[in-house]
């Protein structure tokens, strides 16, 4: 009896060995990956955008334009150029201070309009759900850049004087693909312009649409193993 039930309990841990081998896989294992490739991916992008300045001390600064971005990979792209003008309202400072205090601001600067080149890196990719009822796919960028920025010096008893000054940006977005050739892009923009008497930071909020297209096809990744699939039912 004895004998009978340590033949039958080292046949079984032999097949079970057994079985554990040929269950293993010894080729290679296809990877199974949640990250999913940038299905709206663009060469180009023509886009109009808007924003706000809100740390000048004589205006409230509302730059529009427009923008051109070239992107060569989807990681790395070039925000050729972004040119905008300055929509400007007067604040009530000066007036405050002519009325209450008696004095006037012997020199104050409107800015005129500015023009920047960029270079874009895009990290993050992502997607999330709208109430539930709509996926919305979505990058973040960072930029950074420079270009130069125009102002009209005005100063009290003397005509005014233009100044073109060079500028350094540096900013974030968020990128909301609306479709595959339609985004909305949300910025934060430092612009750090050199002037000839001082240094100033303008933080700058924004909003831009913009048109994707390729000019040009691009090239799929090709599967072998579908290009092999294919060529057998050719056959057959």
């Amino acid at each position: 009896m004895k004998n009978r039930l340590a033949i039958t309990l080292s046949l079984l841990m032999i097949f079970g060995y057994t079985g554990m081998v040929w269950g293993q896989d010894t080729g290679q294992e296809e990877k199974v990956s949640a990250v999913q490739n940038k299905i709206y991916h663009r060469s180009h992008e023509l886009g109009l955008a808007a924003g706000y300045i809100p740390d000048d001390d004589f205006y409230e600064v509302f730059p529009v334009g427009a923008y051109y971005m070239f992107s060569f990979n989807e990681d790395w792209a070039w925000e050729v150029v972004r040119a905008q003008y300055n929509l400007n309202i007067e604040k009530d400072l000066k007036k405050e201070l002519q009325d209450r205090f008696g004095v006037s601001p012997s020199e104050f600067s409107e800015p005129l309009y500015m023009a920047h080149s960029n270079i874009v890196y895009k990290p993050f990719y992502g997607k999330f759900a709208f109430r539930n009822r709509k996926v919305v796919n979505s990058e973040t960028f960072f930029v950074l850049g420079g270009g130069v920025v125009a102002f009209e010096n005005k100063r009290n008893f003397e005509e005014s004087t233009s100044e073109i000054v060079p500028s350094l940006s540096l900013g974030l977005g968020t990128r909301l693909f609306l479709s595959k050739s339609w985004a909305m892009n949300l910025e934060l923009r430092n612009y750090t312009n050199f002037r000839e008497e001082r240094t100033e930071n303008r933080f700058y909020i924004g909003v831009s649409i913009g048109l994707r297209f390729n000019l040009s096809a691009r090239k799929k990744d090709r599967d072998p193993r579908m290009e092999k699939l294919n060529q057998y039912l050719k056959e057959d």
